[in-house]
């Protein structure tokens, strides 16, 4: 009797508690549970930004390559950047040096800070990637011409990075660009991966290219040895332009050869010299070295018209493929079969 009293008390002080709240039970349910959605929206968004920013840090770290330095992949396109660490040169050629010009002097002491560097020039491929997401239109494109080689060079309609005028597939080097495609490639792909994209300036890429040494060429001093190391004027070409000056060796190729086809220099890149000269960030100035500060030079002076191209092509004989070798075009909208982009991350 007792434990039947104590039952019938529970039940009425439920039905007493459940006649107090049941009115507000729908408000007392629905804030909770729009507290709780709430409160998941503001955790996932916090979760979903915390491994967004994971990602692109994850994406972006550069990833190490053995002891002799780094490499970055920008995520974008895939190309690989090289780290050259920051130090000191002597820039420029010592008046000895074989097939020295007098813009090249004076030799000069020269202290850089480091960067990255693309391992190789441009592909057709990796420009392709820019012009098809960007819609954008070479200089080539937009006027109707280029200038193209045939024994000596012309301007001639219908060509462009398209239409090279000799074989390419997607892995050479992209030609027929402009300084002007060139720093829109830059400033596209800058936004794009979030990171610093350029050109590299003159003392950059002469730098890069020396990788350390202080011969005439990262190999070397002999011009001959070209073939192993670069795509240059050489006896395969002088088969089809026998007045050519040419290396006195077999690189196998007349035009451009795929980017990345011979041997490294200390830095790990590659094509430095031969191949397709590459456009530079800097002005030129024949002056340039006798006015360059000891650190981080560069000629950046918005009213020079005319742009500095490093590095020799395929169609460059012996005295044109050395690190010093300094070239210029008198406009950035000049572009042609030898002419292409090597980029760099600062």
């Amino acid at each position: 009797m007792k434990k039947f009293f104590l039952v019938a008390c529970c039940v009425l002080v439920g039905l007493v508690v459940a006649w107090w709240f049941w009115p507000k039970a729908p408000d007392l349910l629905r804030n909770s549970a729009l507290r709780f959605m709430a409160e998941g929206a503001a955790i996932k968004k916090a979760v979903s930004t915390a491994a967004k920013r994971l990602f692109s840090e994850e994406r972006q770290r550069p990833i190490l390559q053995g002891q002799d330095g780094q490499e970055w992949v920008e995520p974008i396109t895939g190309m690989t950047f090289v780290w050259i660490p920051g130090g000191c040169f002597r820039m420029g050629s010592e008046a000895s040096e074989q097939g020295r010009d007098r813009d090249e002097g004076p030799s000069h002491e020269v202290c850089l800070d480091g960067f990255w560097m693309g391992q190789k020039e441009v592909t057709r491929g990796e420009f392709r990637r820019f012009v098809e997401d960007a819609g954008y239109v070479t200089e080539a494109e937009k006027e109707g011409f280029s200038w193209v080689y045939t024994g000596t060079w012309e301007k001639r309609g219908g060509y462009s990075w398209r239409r090279p005028g000799f074989y390419q597939d997607d892995t050479h080097p992209v030609v027929h660009v402009s300084y002007n495609d060139a720093l829109a490639m830059a400033k596209w792909l800058g936004e794009k991966a979030q990171a610093s994209i350029g050109l590299p300036t003159e003392a950059q890429w002469e730098y890069a290219c020396r990788s350390g040494r202080l011969a005439a060429r990262y190999w070397g001093d002999d011009a001959h040895e070209a073939c192993a190391y670069a795509n240059a004027a050489d006896r395969t070409a002088a088969k089809d332009f026998p007045s050519w000056t040419v290396h006195d060796c077999y690189d196998g190729f007349v035009f451009t050869a795929p980017a990345g086809t011979y041997r490294p220099n200390a830095y790990r890149l590659q094509d430095m010299l031969g191949n397709v000269w590459e456009w530079c960030a800097d002005g030129y100035d024949p002056q340039a070295y006798r006015r360059h500060g000891p650190k981080n030079p560069a000629v950046l002076d918005a009213g020079v018209t005319a742009r500095v191209i490093r590095g020799g092509s395929w169609y460059s004989r012996p005295d044109h493929v050395r690190c010093a070798k300094r070239d210029a075009l008198s406009r950035p909208d000049r572009r042609s079969q030898d002419l292409g982009i090597r980029l760099i991350r600062q």
